[in-house]
């Protein structure tokens, strides 16, 4: 059996093209799954960095409990805790929603719990679905979990 890759007839530039259309399919998928995880970091980083700005705002504001030394649960309340983290991540407390953004992602509304172990803070969870297009055609919807604590504690 001959080799075709070192057949003199033309034949084996067709397999040499097909060969160079496979790999180059594989990089553009490649590509795509970097973007999409690039897509799904940045907004985790993104939410905690919002998470995080709110949390030390609500700690400047209830610094009297803070700079004395007193139990924190009597100065801090959870409920209102929680609900201004919905509304600096764009949510209304309590209504359903999802936020998109720009055609990147879409952002489900976040299931957000008190944290209150060493200090207070907030535990953010939810999912973001990102679209995993190829060629231009939206080929499925790739769903990432994100999971981010924001929390004042003393070191």
């Amino acid at each position: 059996m001959r080799n075709p890759l070192h057949n003199k007839k033309g034949l084996s530039y067709v397999l040499v093209c097909v060969y160079i259309l496979i790999v180059m399919m594989l990089v553009a998928v490649t590509m795509q799954y970097a973007y999409i995880y690039h897509v799904a970091r940045e907004q985790q980083n993104e939410t905690q960095l919002k998470l995080d700005s709110y949390v030390t705002r609500y700690a400047v504001g209830k610094y009297d409990a803070l700079k004395q030394g007193e139990p924190w649960e009597t100065y801090i309340d959870s409920s209102d805790l929680v609900g201004g983290a919905y509304t600096a991540l764009g949510f209304p407390q309590n209504h359903g929603g999802v936020v998109e953004v720009e055609g990147k992602y879409v952002m489900d509304r976040p299931s957000i719990t008190s944290v209150a172990n060493d200090g207070f803070g907030v535990c953010a969870v939810y999912e973001i679905r990102i679209p995993f297009e190829l060629f231009d055609r939206e080929i499925a919807e790739i769903t990432v979990p994100v999971t981010v604590v924001s929390q004042y504690k003393l070191k």
